[in-house]
């Protein structure tokens, strides 16, 4: 990930790219030691010593995992691998309008910003009474462990995982320890960048309601 995103920013200096906007990873706190975000933070240095004007997006866990690569939700129960802790939730449609109007407007509005996306917290029992009352059908929560996931993940894909996949099951560790306390943090920059709030669970849920019916 650090010598393949080292390459592409090399490769926009040398192609005179004038706006870089990076998608990183919720992280307030400089001292953050998971490995994937860690290597987003590495990254962003990067990219700011590069001397192309540069925006960062820093969005918290997506909605988008329980029904897409990660299938979080599937045969009416819905999963995550921090026991019962709040995180902060993000759709990916708001990252991407704001993405688009960041790109479109340029880095002379945007330059140097950093644009937090963090809408709602929630543990996963909420999560699944979101999508119970919104489908009409019954979503059980699976508040696991964090060492469930990499046993889960293996079942899904075999024993070569992608080291970033060791960083997220890192993550799940440090939410429940505590390190990673600022995951439950809402912040929402949505409302500077669009004049509006970002979707909450509920609304986004009803967005995806088809996607879910056939999940429970």
């Amino acid at each position: 990930m650090l010598v393949q995103s080292k390459a592409v920013v090399d490769a926009a200096k040398k192609a005179g790219v004038k706006h870089i906007v990076h998608l990183g990873v919720f992280t307030p706190q400089f001292d953050c030691y998971d490995p994937h975000f860690a290597w987003h933070q590495m990254i962003e240095a990067y990219i700011k010593v590069s001397g192309i004007p540069y925006t960062f997006l820093h969005p918290n866990c997506f909605m988008q995992n329980f029904t897409g690569t990660y299938h979080l939700a599937k045969n009416g129960r819905v999963r995550f691998y921090a026991k019962d802790k709040k995180v902060g939730w993000i759709a990916l449609e708001d990252v991407g309008e704001a993405a688009a109007r960041i790109l479109s407007e340029g880095p002379y509005k945007h330059q140097g910003r950093d644009y937090w996306f963090s809408t709602e917290s929630l543990n996963i029992e909420e999560v699944a009474k979101v999508f119970s009352e919104v489908t009409g059908k019954t979503f059980a929560a699976d508040a696991l462990p964090p060492k469930q996931f990499l046993k889960d993940f293996r079942e899904a894909v075999g024993d070569n995982i992608d080291p970033y996949y060791l960083g997220v099951a890192e993550s799940f560790k440090q939410i429940v320890d505590g390190r990673m306390s600022y995951i439950t943090d809402v912040r929402d920059d949505l409302p500077s960048l669009m004049g509006r709030k970002g979707m909450t669970l509920k609304e986004w849920a009803k967005l995806h309601k088809d996607e879910l019916l056939r999940l429970a």
